[in-house]
């Protein structure tokens, strides 16, 4: 079998691209071929508005010979019209985001991208509830416990933010927080650039990571923070409440947050122990085997 994983982005510090590079690592581990397809490697033209329908003119003539395509990002979903029975499509965030991010426009491109995703083999979710919504199969997000077993604590515990500077990761919220808490703090992917090794370093050592994105499908940093034994504090969404817990849940307002950091000092043990136990579930050698079921699926059906 040979599977061709296309994403803007492959490793990195992106949710998806993290998602891209630790299944490929749990393919090659299982015997399966695999094809990167992503900016690195592949034509598009490198303007805001033509990056997207460019880069997928680019990955047609670098999935034609595999037998699975697996696309990363409803926004590729065109893809999905080359092999429609041997194409998988797989939404990491929620098409919901499109509308928040974009409003009228993103609604309206969101349904664009549905359309053209009931083309595709299978679409997945990592977000449970979200597959459930629109009759997906949900496969979750994944992350590698053993890799994060090895990186040694950082020599000073803070207030953790890790995401892009993006209005859904509501970064605002969190700066908020912090000054009122009168407590020292590191943004990660905000106000500083760094390793996936010196975050997880920081994510043993810290206080706490605390996320205020107004919507989530099931980030990468909440399965680091619990391999990394680190509280999480989380907004109370769809994608975090299924696992309340394993987290101190918060309203998105500061004095919400402000009462879930004062509930650390008791709730810290409890959380950070559930955490640990349900990450087993998501490492990638797990979650990797789900997907290779799902293929041997979709080629049976095909």
């Amino acid at each position: 079998m040979k599977v061709a994983l296309v994403n803007f982005t492959s490793g990195g510090v992106s949710g998806s691209g993290r998602h891209v590079a630790l299944l490929r690592k749990g393919l090659v581990e299982n015997g399966v071929g695999v094809n990167i397809v992503d900016f690195a490697n592949t034509w598009h033209l490198d303007f805001p508005m033509l990056r997207a329908p460019s880069f997928t003119l680019g990955a047609l003539a670098k999935t034609v010979n595999v037998d699975i395509i697996h696309l990363h990002n409803p926004k590729l979903a065109g893809i999905a019209l080359s092999r429609p029975s041997r194409c998988i499509v797989t939404v990491h965030g929620g098409m919901i985001e499109f509308s928040l991010k974009y409003g009228a426009l993103g609604k309206a491109s969101a349904q664009v991208m549905l359309t053209l995703m009931r083309a595709a083999g299978a679409v997945t979710s990592v977000m449970k509830s979200e597959a459930e919504r629109n009759g997906w199969a949900w496969i979750p997000n994944m992350t590698d416990l053993e890799a994060i077993r090895e990186i040694e604590p950082a020599d000073e515990s803070v207030i953790l933010f890790v995401g892009r500077n993006d209005p859904v990761k509501n970064y605002p919220l969190f700066r908020r927080v912090v000054k009122m808490l009168g407590r020292r703090y590191r943004a990660f992917g905000v106000e500083e650039v760094a390793s996936w090794e010196r975050v997880i370093s920081y994510m043993k050592s810290a206080e706490a990571l605390m996320i205020t994105s107004i919507w989530e499908g099931m980030p990468s940093v909440l399965l680091e923070a619990w391999a990394s034994g680190c509280p999480v504090i989380a907004p109370k969404i769809p994608a975090f409440t299924p696992f309340k817990e394993a987290l101190i849940l918060a309203d998105h307002d500061p004095d919400s947050y402000v009462e879930a950091y004062q509930q650390l000092e008791t709730l810290r043990d409890s959380v950070t122990s559930r955490g640990l136990e349900l990450v087993k579930r998501f490492d990638y050698r797990v979650v990797t085997r789900q997907y290779i079921r799902l293929y041997e699926i979709v080629l049976t059906l095909s």
